[in-house]
């Protein structure tokens, strides 16, 4: 059997009445023979030591990484610090946290610490839960893709760190006291978990009647759309070149003809090159361009958690952890808190939870035989029912 129960703390500037805050919250709390902690927290926590002095004050190891948005129960917000506690007698927990990652030698570093997670552990585990760094050189995408190798297509869920500086100068993962901007945190789960997932992108009506089809690419470059130039086809529906730079921002569907749900990407360039996307696409998948707005925001938020808590209610569940995209917030400005209302307002005091916002969603989905793939995700409310 697995537990999950939460505690978390707004106070930023005192370490100590933070650390309290936390310990106290946890006063009663039953640790069984396994337990990991997880925390989503402002950024600020982990350079002001809060963390640091937390990993000594708590019996147990704590990963986690920086985020502009966090939540749990009882409490949630833009500068928060989130604990999530798990526990078990026979679920046990391994981690393991890579060396700095580059381009060059994301392959090697996650080998490496994939072989010391398993090394530690002795088997496949039955989830990986992966805290990875965001960054303009390493794509979440790419992370993703070796681990998913290495697993050999068993569960992933997790998350890129972010913050507010274009330059993520602040977006770090950590593992105890130990905290960069370029490692990544693998934490193995054994036992009887029984992962199931979810996940909500744009609402219907936001979706532009208008599909077509990836006909040249190379990685995640799309350099051609219905047999023309992904330049010549953006003038074709009316886009001028001088709006390119706003295409960029549109988010879009992308259908891989493998029975998997569509999958949300952004575009982050547009040239005549081509346009940059946020993961690989293959020639022959169908794309539909979508508009994000608050109304979807929020009625996606509520359909990924309705369906979340019917899977508690007829199969029961332990907790239920919610990543959604940190963008969804900065659409909803100036009400940037209004998801995460929306989602305590939902779950309540049902099952225990925890919201973490996003640079990057990791997260499965089903295909028609309900087999899990994989997937990288943009702009979407992910969520795992455990």
């Amino acid at each position: 059997m697995l537990t999950m129960f939460n505690a978390f703390t707004n106070e930023v500037d005192d370490i100590d009445v933070a650390v309290k805050e936390i310990t106290a919250q946890l006063d009663g709390k039953k640790l069984l023979k396994n337990t990991i902690g997880i925390i989503a927290c402002y950024f600020e926590f982990v350079e002001n030591g809060t963390i640091a002095a937390l990993h000594q004050a708590l019996p147990f190891d704590v990963i986690g990484c920086a985020v502009q948005g966090s939540a749990v129960n009882a409490s949630g917000g833009m500068e928060q610090l989130s604990l999530t506690i798990l526990t078990s007698d026979d679920v046990t927990f391994t981690t393991a946290i890579s060396e700095p990652v580059v381009p060059e030698n994301l392959d090697n570093a996650l080998e490496n610490a994939y072989a010391e997670a398993a090394a530690k552990s002795g088997n496949d585990p039955a989830l990986i839960f992966m805290l990875g760094p965001i960054t303009n050189d390493v794509s979440g995408y790419g992370i993703l893709k070796k681990l998913d190798q290495l697993n050999a297509g068993l569960p992933i869920f997790g998350t890129l760190s972010n913050d507010t500086s274009l330059k993520y100068e602040s977006s770090y993962v950590f593992k105890n006291d130990d905290q960069h901007l370029r490692k990544i945190i693998l934490l193995f789960m054994h036992g009887d978990i029984n992962p199931r997932f979810y996940t909500t992108a744009i609402s219907t009506h936001n979706i532009a009647n208008l599909y077509a089809v990836v006909t040249e690419s190379s990685g995640y470059m799309v350099k051609q759309i219905n047999n023309l130039p992904v330049i010549e086809y953006f003038r074709n529906i009316g886009v001028q070149t001088s709006k390119l730079a706003a295409v960029s921002m549109l988010p879009f569907l992308i259908d891989f003809g493998d029975g998997t749900a569509p999958t949300a990407y952004s575009m982050y360039d547009v040239s005549e090159k081509g346009a940059f996307c946020a993961g690989e696409i293959p020639v022959g998948s169908q794309i539909a361009f979508a508009e994000v707005d608050y109304n979807s925001v929020m009625e996606t938020a509520e359909i990924t958690l309705r369906r979340a808590l019917d899977d508690v209610k007829k199969n029961g569940a332990n907790g239920i952890i919610a990543i959604p995209c940190f963008t969804r917030s900065l659409v909803i400005i100036p009400n940037i808190e209004d998801e995460i209302k929306k989602s305590l307002e939902i779950i309540g005091d049902k099952i225990p939870f925890t919201l973490i916002y996003s640079g990057g969603e990791i997260c499965p989905t089903y295909n028609k035989q309900q087999k899990l793939i994989n997937r990288f995700h943009n702009l979407t409310y992910t969520v795992m029912v455990f």
